[in-house]
């Protein structure tokens, strides 16, 4: 059980950068963490946040990052995660079908994952050269 929707929690979310107490005052979207939840209720598996919150200097270690990622709160709040329910390519097509159905605003597709977001702005879809067709 979750507190912050009935399946997560914070812990899953938060930062792994080493910014200590500022990074732990940071908290997801709501609209984002509702929108997750449905994702998990209609697929009926678990997801594993494989990357929630980042602060600026954290986000800026990590090889080909955006510099401005949704994953980097505004005014203290994220709303991006990476997620897969498991690394086999068409469970995480699957997952990208399924997070596509339900609008999120931003989605990536990555080799072992996807990027999934409610950025504010304009809608967003890529393909990461990681991602093989076979």
């Amino acid at each position: 059980m979750g507190d912050l929707t009935r399946n997560f929690s914070r812990r899953e979310f938060a930062c792994r950068g080493k910014c200590g107490a500022i990074c732990r005052s940071l908290r997801m979207s709501d609209e984002f963490m509702q929108k997750l939840q449905a994702l998990r209720d209609l697929i009926g598996k678990s997801i594993t946040i494989t990357s929630g919150i980042r602060c600026k200097e954290y986000n800026a270690t990590i090889s080909g990052a955006a510099k401005n990622s949704w994953h980097i709160p505004r005014n203290g709040v994220a709303c991006a995660a990476d997620i897969r329910t498991s690394r086999d390519d068409r469970e995480v097509l699957a997952l990208y079908v399924a997070a596509d159905h339900l609008g999120f605003k931003g989605i990536g597709l990555y080799k072992g994952r996807i990027h999934v977001d409610t950025r504010p702005t304009n809608r967003a879809r890529w393909i990461d050269k990681s991602w093989k067709w076979s």
